[in-house]
């Protein structure tokens, strides 16, 4: 009889599931590592000995193609788009002929926007992050999530938020149903890098390779075991 068998998860990670009863329950402690950028995402599951997956996401949300204008297959770009075609079919409904005051226009709209609801792009970007750690909660068990603070409190600073930093109390909610969360100072993240001796790239972020921000995720899970 089989004891073991191997298998792919929903984000493509190859495991073995063993199907005996385990001859015993513990586990090692295991830290995730979260760094996110406007583009990519690195997420790191580290161990004490070991970088057990790696992973640098492409987010849906501000993914642009090699051109200056936005890629479609965005979410950025999908949401410009049906702006577009919803105001071409509202003047299609419209009869200039007539007199203003006549014309089909829609009434005011009135206040109905959400105080606390993400942009489509934004929640796509989170949503895409939560989705890697619950499916590889499923085969990992997670001690820990250490998410990066990126600041960007515009109300005391007077700055506009950047991107990176929308979404990032609604992510750490939703990922608190899975591990504890512990916040860690971006400006403390160079630090532990250069003790680890990971490299930074930080003249174009825009590159998908581990340099941009898998490093440090690596880093960021890695502070737990210095």
């Amino acid at each position: 009889m089989c004891k073991a068998v191997g298998k792919r998860n929903k984000v493509g990670v190859f495991y073995v599931q063993i199907l005996r009863e385990s001859s015993g329950a513990e586990t090692q402690e295991i830290v995730v590592g979260t760094d996110r950028g406007k583009a990519f995402t690195g997420i790191a599951f580290q161990s004490k000995l070991a970088t057990i997956v790696l992973f640098h996401a492409c987010l849906p949300g501000f993914y642009k193609s090699k051109k200056t204008m936005k890629d479609r297959q965005s979410v950025t770009g999908k949401m410009s788009k049906r702006t577009e075609l919803r105001r071409t079919r509202r003047g299609q409904r419209i009869n200039h002929k007539v007199a203003f005051k006549l014309r089909n226009h829609r009434e005011k709209r009135f206040s109905n926007r959400r105080q606390n609801k993400l942009p489509p792009s934004i929640k796509a970007n989170r949503e895409m992050e939560l989705r890697i750690l619950s499916e590889m909660s499923k085969i990992i068990p997670i001690s820990e999530v250490r998410d990066e603070s990126c600041g960007g409190d515009s109300k005391r600073n007077g700055f506009g938020i950047s991107p990176v930093t929308v979404g990032q109390e609604w992510f750490r909610t939703e990922a608190s149903k899975l591990a504890p969360i512990k916040e860690i100072d971006s400006l403390d993240t160079g630090k532990y890098r250069t003790q680890l001796g990971l490299v930074k790239d930080k003249k174009d972020k825009s590159k998908q390779t581990p340099e941009t921000h898998a490093n440090d995720a690596i880093t960021l899970a890695s502070t737990a075991f210095i």
